[in-house]
């Protein structure tokens, strides 16, 4: 029960932090970054989301 809501929690904070950072920079990706540039930060903020999240809840 516990990693189910850990994922869910990792998943909706991820979709959270890509939609604020889309908002704030899609013209900036368009022009500047290619596709594969984009899908590379992603999976690093998503990597980073988790790491962060998971620590927050073993010590807790």
């Amino acid at each position: 029960m516990r990693r189910r809501m850990g994922s869910a929690l990792t998943a909706i904070a991820l979709v959270i932090t890509l939609w604020l950072i889309w908002e704030k920079l899609r013209i900036v990706v368009f022009v500047h970054m290619p596709w594969w540039g984009f899908l590379l930060m992603a999976v690093l903020l998503f990597l980073a989301v988790d790491y962060i999240l998971d620590r927050l809840f073993n010590r807790g």
